[in-house]
């Protein structure tokens, strides 16, 4: 179950759609079921975020976002160059709309057994071959 979570300043409903498509399209890409795809967006509050020391700003003079922060979490399955594909993908797709935006990507790989989740009344395990919970 691949999980990216955005960090940047608050985004309209639209703006927020419009990403997670374009985000779970290039998953998609890669064979991951899009059902499975999560995207979470967290707001980045004015001045949160430093470097050296600094402020950096959070949107540019127009008041769009002036960063975007990604965690992406994804199977430890992954390859090196699976994790290029996918960094490739979700940075053109963000920098198509926000071309001066600073941009940073981090990979957590995770097993698919230590990923748990529930589709109704059971608590399906990832990792299970049939994707359901193992006795």
């Amino acid at each position: 179950m691949p999980t990216i979570t955005v960090a940047c300043a608050p985004l309209a409903l639209i703006e927020r759609k419009r990403i997670a498509l374009g985000f779970t399209r290039v998953f998609k890409e890669l064979g991951a079921d899009p059902a499975h795809c999560m995207v979470f967006f967290a707001p980045l509050p004015l001045d949160c975020v430093f470097s050296a020391g600094m402020p950096l700003p959070s949107v540019d003079r127009h008041g769009k976002p002036a960063q975007f922060h990604l965690r992406i979490t994804c199977s430890e399955e992954r390859d090196a160059l699976a994790q290029q594909v996918l960094a490739d993908g979700l940075y053109a797709g963000l920098r198509a709309t926000y071309s001066g935006a600073f941009i940073y990507l981090q990979f957590d790989p995770i097993a698919p057994a230590q990923v748990f989740y529930s589709a109704g009344s059971a608590l399906i395990n990832a990792g299970s071959p049939q994707g359901s919970t193992r006795s």
